[in-house]
């Protein structure tokens, strides 16, 4: 047996010591994650990295976030699909990265809180991305929320937009900036509480929603406005909001920043929330009837409550991996079965306990023969 002197044995005692401690660094460094879960704080210009069919990458909505991972969830259970990426900086700016592009720096999945525009599918286009599926999950309602402490407020369409409007009609058949402090200043049957209105930041699919449905739906009842005979400027009139402080943006996470925000505030402060985030946090927060409406599953299906918008997936069809594992992604195809499920969308659907107002059978049974022959949009 070899004899060793002291100055040898220290010598491998030491190789042996910087080993141990250098394994796990080596370990951090070289062993790199399958999976990647982006937040809605994550940057909203980061683009994943993944290799071939590893993992689904899906972007869009911060407001479809909770209908997405239960969707997502359930194809866990049943499948071995891996944990997505998930990127949530709003409909506009997921549609923008959706749309830039084929490949897998793109994202294969995008939700929206409404429609695609023609103007992103003109986009889309120009960059190769031609054939897109496009799935309705159902619908959403919106409405208007208070602190739960508040006062009642019985809005109308009309008295919220006189609120937050940059400008008002004046008897001079012109447009005066709005020097309304409080909302009683509007409609004396309204608290006598400062004014102050929490929306969805540009680029969300919320701001989106109350522009169309809420701000045009007003101007629309008001003649002085309803008459201007460009429509470009009527509308341009019509989303102009007051830059005085008491119109504040809010970015995402933009249903939890509304949830701290009104925590704080004083009464008088109101925000636009989908009701699926109110019922979540129905014990801080009041919902307020608007033009004498409160949403719920009957006045939303008969249409006589007016604030709700349809909720979407848009799927890359060049991105879907085939049965015999041709194509870019694994999975998808997977996803798009278990999104147009009936215990998915159907009316005892887990989608609906969430929150979501299915379509009518037909239509959702027209979805689901469509989206799972993976027939693309056509507009």
């Amino acid at each position: 047996m070899p004899k060793y002197n002291q100055l040898q044995v220290g010598g491998y005692f030491l190789i042996i010591i910087l080993a141990c401690l250098l394994a796990p660094l080596h370990t951090q460094a070289t062993t790199l994650p399958t999976t990647q879960q982006q937040s809605e704080d994550s940057p909203q210009n980061a683009v994943p990295v993944r290799t071939n069919g590893q993992v689904i990458y899906l972007t869009g909505s911060t407001l479809m976030k909770d209908y997405t991972t239960a969707i997502i969830d359930h194809l866990k259970k049943y499948s071995n699909v891996p944990q997505p990426i998930i990127v949530n900086q709003g409909s506009t700016r997921g549609i923008k990265a959706f749309c830039s592009g084929i490949g897998l720096n793109t994202p294969d999945i995008v939700t929206m809180s409404r429609r695609i525009l023609s103007s992103e599918l003109d986009d889309c286009h120009a960059n190769g991305v031609n054939d897109i599926i496009e799935i309705q999950i159902g619908y959403e309602a919106n409405g208007i929320v208070s602190a739960r402490s508040d006062q009642d407020y019985r809005l109308t369409t009309v008295s919220l937009y006189k609120a937050i409007a940059a400008e008002l009609p004046s008897n001079k058949d012109d447009f005066v900036q709005n020097t309304y402090r409080k909302w009683h200043d509007v409609d004396p049957n309204l608290p006598n509480t400062e004014i102050r209105m929490l929306i969805p930041t540009l680029g969300l699919g919320g701001r989106t929603f109350l522009e169309d449905k809420m701000l045009q739906a007003a101007c629309r009842k008001m003649p002085d406005i309803n008459a201007i005979s460009s429509a470009s400027i009527r509308v341009k009139q019509c989303v102009a909001l007051r830059a005085d402080g008491r119109v504040v943006d809010l970015d995402i996470p933009y249903d939890l920043n509304v949830v701290r925000t009104l925590a704080t505030s004083a009464p008088g402060t109101l925000a636009v929330l989908p009701l699926h985030s109110i019922i979540a946090n129905q014990e801080a927060l009041k919902l307020q009837p608007i033009d004498g409406i409160m949403p719920d599953h009957e006045t939303v299906s008969n249409r006589s409550y007016k604030f709700i918008r349809p909720l979407y997936f848009l799927i890359k069809r060049d991105h879907i991996q085939d049965y015999w594992k041709n194509g870019l992604v694994f999975g998808l195809r997977e996803f798009i079965t278990e999104a147009t499920r009936e215990s998915t969308l159907g009316p005892d659907g887990y989608l609906v306990k969430l929150g979501v107002f299915p379509l009518e059978k037909g239509k959702r049974d027209q979805l689901r023969a469509t989206s799972l022959r993976l027939d693309t949009l056509d507009r």
